[in-house]
Parts: structure tokens; C-alpha cells; sequence
């Protein structure tokens, strides 16, 4: 017997079929203020998750900047000074006497004055030194290390004069015509040359920062500078020339004559074009000869001068080199004075100190029979009739004596008879 599932047996004939309907959705059931009731709750809690998020960022962020760029102000401490120095203290207007101070703080302003021979040497926090000449000026602008971690700035601002810089740190310094960025362990020199600024490296390297669209790298034995317009120049070889036609190429030309007589009856000494020390040179260069035959015995100068007008308190050598041959003296050693030698070189110039005139000279003989006074620093002897080389480094002199501004050189012979020749003189900044 087969059973049948009541669930597929057909629906009796003539009676309703009833059909099971879907409920109705939810929201269907739910009222229009409920629903905005509820956006309005899940836009809150959007609203309040953005702003923890932010919170948790900008907290994060502040932290990040406090711990990366918090700085401790340093000092600068004075290792050694000379003459006038003057500070000036941040906030105040009042230029001080440096004193017994030992310390100087950020923003301090140390001047050196010119009326005496000045110089003052500071080291920073880093080690690094930094020297001041007479007539410069330098703003401690930034002085500071990081206080959570390993980092430091250095910035100073030099407005007058010449510094020389030896870094260990990296120090920027800020000079009217842009800014000079000195790598660790360079040796600088910064001289502001009236409308100029002269970079110096003696070591290391600088960047020099003007209206230039690229920084103007300056590396050893090298010379940048930035001008009036701001901007840098460079690389140039770092020695500059200072005397024009010392070879005597164009004879006396930027030359003025040098005479004095001291007997009215006496004879004046003559200047005259002759060779020079070719073989020695490897080329051919032309000599001033000075010759003179005294017939009264009596005290004559004759040689030539060229007028100068060069600040030169930038440099940290200054050579004076030339070419020199003595024929005949007729006086013993410098004479009875120790002044009066066949061929002389005399520099003119001022000192640190305004209106100082540490004048220098030198003069060559080749004989001393007389054993007169000769004192070595102004004199030399030379082996008689042959060219000789010499040169010496005018800033190597006691710092009251060396140079700040050149104003002329002469070159002549003194005495009564002689007969002398130079060639090939130089002058040249370092």
C-alpha cells in the first residue's frame, strides 16, 4: 500500500489556496524620524573617530618636532685677546669694553677697534675657533645643540673686517653680500673688502650662497667672492697679485722716479734698462740697473717707486720676492749708519693700528771690511756681480708691525758710488 505525502497531494477542487507572503522589510516598519536618528548617530561617531585620529596625530607630530628641534642656547668662550676689544649684549645698545669676560652669550656683538693693534680669539661650543682681526665685527646670531638628540646649528654674522675661521662643526655665516657655509674641519678666512667678499680656504671647503641659482663650491688653495650684487664668483686661485709691471716689461711704467742729492755739487745716479737673470729665469726679463759715481764723497739715493693703495689685512701672507745683483759699493757694509746699502727695498705701509707706519726695508751688500754695524734683520749679503733670489713673508713680522693697507715700495740704491740691478719683483697676497 502506497502512502502519499499530504505536503504534494493537489489542493481539493473549488477551495481557496492561500499564499505565504515575504515579511516586510524593516526600515518599511521603521519611521522617518528613526532613520535620521540613526545617520545622525553614525555621523557623530565618524565625526569623533576623525577627530581622536587627528588628536593622536598632531600629538604625535608635536612630539616628533619638540624632540627634533628642541635647542639649548650655548657660549662662546674668549680664549685670547688684544687692544680694544668691544662686546655689545643682547638687548642692549650700549658697547662695552670686553674686560675680564670669559663667556659671551647668543646675539652678543664682538668688535674689535683699530685705534690699537686688536685681536681676539673665541672658540665655540664645538671646538671650532674663531679668530677676529683689528676692524672686524661678529654677531653671535645661533648658538645651540639639540636637547634630545645629537645635533647642533651655528650661525654667525660677520658685518666688517676679516675673521679666520677653523671648524670642527658645520658654521654658516651670514655677511652682507649672502652666506658662507663652512664644512666641518676647514680652515677660512671671510675679509669684507670694502664692497667685496673675499673667501680664503686654507682647508676644507665653503659654499658660497648668493643671487647665484646654485651654491658656488670653493675647496683648497682656492678663492671665491660674492659682490656688490650678490653674486658669488669663483673658483679662482687663491693668491692675488698686488704689484703691476714689477718685471719691468713696460720699463718704468706705473713707476715714479726716486732722487736725492745731498751735496749741491754732486753728481745725481742714472737708471738704465739691462737684462736680467735670463739663464736662471729660463727666459728673457729686463733689470733696472741703479748706478752712481759720487765725486764729493757725499750721501745720494736713486732707484724708482710705485704708489699703492691695497688693503691687505685679509691676508695671512703677504711675499715680497725679487731678483737682486750688487756690482760695486763703495761704502762698507750699510756705511756708519747701517742705512746706506747699494740696493735697498723699502715697503710703505700702515699697521692694524690707525695711522701707524711700520715701515720695512731691506738692503744687500757684499762686503763688510770695516766690520761696521749691520743689523740682520735689514740687511743681507749677497755674493758680489751674481743674481740672487729672495723673498720674505711681511706678515710673519710682530702682529703690531704686519701690514693692514700697503701704500707704495720703493727700490733704490744709498750711499755715495754703487752700482746695483733688480729684476722680477713681486708682491703677493695669500
Amino acid at each position: 500500500m502506497t502512502t502519499t505525502d499530504p505536503a504534494h497531494l493537489p489542493p481539493p477542487v473549488g477551495r481557496p489556496v492561500a499564499v505565504e507572503t515575504a515579511p516586510a522589510p524593516r526600515a518599511a516598519l521603521r519611521s522617518p524620524a528613526a532613520v535620521r536618528a540613526e545617520r545622525r548617530a553614525w555621523l557623530v561617531l565618524c565625526l569623533a573617530f576623525l577627530t581622536f585620529c587627528a588628536l593622536v596625530f598632531s600629538v604625535a607630530k608635536f612630539v616628533l618636532d619638540y624632540v627634533s628641534t628642541a635647542q639649548v642656547d650655548q657660549a662662546a668662550s674668549v680664549t685670547a685677546r688684544r687692544g680694544l676689544v668691544f662686546v655689545v649684549s643682547p638687548g642692549s645698545p650700549d658697547q662695552l669694553l670686553l674686560g675680564d669676560r670669559s663667556e659671551l652669550g647668543v646675539g652678543t656683538v664682538v668688535t674689535l677697534d683699530r685705534s690699537t693693534t686688536s685681536a681676539a680669539e673665541l672658540q665655540l661650543f664645538d671646538g671650532s675657533s674663531v679668530k677676529l682681526q683689528s676692524g672686524s665685527s661678529l654677531e653671535l646670531t645661533r648658538m645651540e645643540i639639540g636637547r634630545f638628540i645629537k645635533q647642533q646649528a651655528a650661525l654667525l654674522t660677520q658685518t666688517a673686517g676679516a675673521v679666520r675661521y677653523a671648524t670642527l662643526g658645520p658654521i654658516a655665516v651670514d655677511v652682507p653680500n649672502g652666506t658662507v657655509q663652512l664644512a666641518p674641519h676647514s680652515d677660512v678666512t671671510i675679509w669684507l673688502d670694502g664692497d667685496m667678499t673675499q673667501v680664503l680656504v686654507y682647508g676644507g671647503e665653503a659654499r658660497l650662497f648668493g643671487a647665484n641659482p646654485t651654491p658656488v663650491i670653493i675647496g683648497d688653495r682656492e678663492r671665491g667672492t660674492l659682490d656688490a650684487q650678490r653674486l658669488a664668483g669663483g673658483p679662482y686661485e687663491r693668491t692675488i697679485v698686488l704689484l703691476s709691471n714689477g718685471n719691468f716689461a713696460q720699463h718704468d711704467d706705473g713707476w715714479q722716479a726716486h732722487d736725492k742729492v745731498s751735496g749741491e755739487q754732486d753728481t745725481s745716479g742714472i737708471r738704465q734698462w739691462v737684462s736680467g737673470p735670463d739663464d736662471l729665469l729660463g727666459s728673457p726679463t729686463t733689470a733696472l740697473q741703479i748706478k752712481r759715481d759720487s765725486v764729493k764723497q757725499q750721501h745720494g739715493e736713486t732707484g724708482l717707486s710705485h704708489k699703492l693703495d691695497v688693503d691687505v689685512s685679509g691676508f695671512r701672507h703677504l711675499w715680497l720676492r725679487a731678483w737682486v745683483r750688487v756690482d760695486y759699493a763703495d761704502l762698507s757694509g750699510g756705511g756708519q749708519l747701517g742705512s746706506e746699502y747699494p740696493m735697498m727695498l723699502q715697503v710703505q705701509m700702515e699697521g692694524p693700528a690707525i695711522g701707524s707706519r711700520p715701515d720695512w726695508s731691506i738692503g744687500f751688500y757684499y762686503a763688510n771690511p770695516d766690520r761696521l754695524p749691520v743689523p740682520e734683520k735689514t740687511a743681507e749679503q749677497v755674493p758680489r756681480g751674481e743674481w740672487q733670489p729672495f723673498a720674505v713673508d711681511l706678515m710673519s713680522s710682530e702682529a703690531s708691525s704686519q701690514p693692514y693697507r700697503l701704500l707704495g715700495l720703493t727700490v733704490l740704491g744709498q750711499g755715495h758710488s754703487f752700482d746695483a740691478r733688480v729684476a722680477n719683483i713681486e708682491l703677493v697676497g695669500d
